[in-house]
């Protein structure tokens, strides 16, 4: 009938009101939610863009340290090639005695540091740590198959490091042009320092740019490398010949120490005002708390000035 179409109609144009309202609904939390995106790119342009002008700050502090690094090593010690020499005492091992029988032994290794303008702030750190004497006993710590690990178990080791402000670097240097090659050496951790090691074999992938996951690295950070080893390869084969603690961290069994390190100069046969470094001239051991000037003479440190302010 008439009636019951006109009944039907009024119902469909009431459930037809009814979505249009509902779709006006869903119009409406569309233009908040588009809007909420839009907000939240715009935030992440923002953060992105605040995140660039960080980073750009942070270069020109490492810029800024590097900078003042290089010039403090020169200062202190000529323009280089820079080497340390190590003095270390350890067992003998002759697998045909007793252990007990072992002679211990002294010998010394030589590194070379890496040019400075490739890797200043880690060379300067290290030629001022040997050169405050803060190596001077203590020890290898560890020596598992790919790293000889050097570091300290006395507290007032840690001590000296931190009352000179020299126990890590400022920030995670590195050039590509200096890897974790054989025999290289490197600052161990994050931030960086004072343990440091030796490479025993190729570590360029592992302790080079994003290596160490283990730090939850964001920024493909990588180890300093710094230095290479030149003299005293046997003895370092000697050392790896000390059987090791597999179940505690390859802890030698038998103790390697540091006796002495000291920092070795080139005296070039002008003076070290000639920057071009490797002149020639004949290396000698730099005294403690001491330092060569411009005219190549030995002057006296500061008193109660640390040299390494950063």
């Amino acid at each position: 009938s008439l009636n019951a179409q006109e009944v039907g109609k009024q119902s469909i144009m009431k459930k037809i009101d009814h979505m249009k309202y509902q779709l006006e609904d869903m119009v409406d939390e569309l233009d908040k939610y588009t809007s909420m995106l839009n907000g939240k790119v715009e935030v992440e342009e923002y953060s992105k863009k605040r995140e660039r002008a960080l980073w750009d700050v942070v270069g020109r502090l490492e810029s800024k340290i590097g900078r003042e690094s290089w010039r403090e090593a020169e200062e202190w010690f000529g323009p280089g090639p820079h080497k340390v020499e190590i003095d270390l005492e350890y067992p003998k091992v002759n697998f045909a005695d007793a252990p007990s029988t072992w002679p211990r032994t002294r010998n010394k290794i030589i590194l070379e540091m890496a040019p400075l303008d490739l890797m200043p702030h880690s060379v300067n750190l290290f030629l001022q740590q040997v050169h405050h004497g803060l190596w001077d006993g203590n020890e290898l710590t560890a020596n598992p198959e790919h790293i000889m690990s050097f570091g300290y178990h006395r507290a007032s080791a840690h001590e000296g490091f931190v009352d000179k402000a020299l126990e890590t670097v400022s920030y995670q240097e590195y050039s590509n042009k200096y890897p974790h090659v054989q025999w290289t050496v490197g600052f161990m951790g994050r931030p960086s320092g004072p343990d440091f090691y030796i490479n025993k074999k190729d570590n360029s992938v592992a302790h080079g740019p994003g290596g160490q996951a283990n730090f939850d690295d964001m920024h493909n950070e990588a180890d300093p490398c710094f230095a290479k080893v030149v003299e005293g390869l046997d003895v370092l084969n000697e050392i790896n010949d000390i059987p090791v603690d597999k179940q505690h961290g390859y802890e030698l069994s038998y103790p390697v120490k540091i006796v002495s390190a000291r920092v070795m100069a080139q005296r070039n046969n002008n003076s070290f005002d000639d920057h071009q470094g490797g002149g020639g001239g004949s290396y000698e051991g730099v005294q403690h708390g001491r330092k060569f000037n411009g005219e190549d003479k030995i002057m006296p440190q500061p008193i109660d000035e640390t040299p390494h302010a950063y």
